[in-house]
């Protein structure tokens, strides 16, 4: 309901075409980012457990008609 620095992400477009989310605000102890990512029941797993290799952090974009 509220944007504060947690909602700032970093758009990147990978090698193979898909997109990755990182936050711009959190890093784990060792200063690696933190990827949004979903597990296998699309429920939103923990920063420090993502990776950007790992695949579900990969997300693939769709472009929306305009109405």
């Amino acid at each position: 309901k509220e944007f504060g620095p947690d909602c700032r992400l970093v758009e990147r477009i990978e090698e193979n075409q898909y997109n990755t989310y990182a936050s711009a605000e959190w890093r784990t102890k060792k200063n690696k980012c933190m990827f949004v990512g979903l597990n296998a029941k699309g429920k939103p797993m923990k920063g420090k457990r993502t990776r950007r290799k790992n695949t579900s952090t990969h997300f693939l974009p769709m472009v929306v008609p305009p109405r």
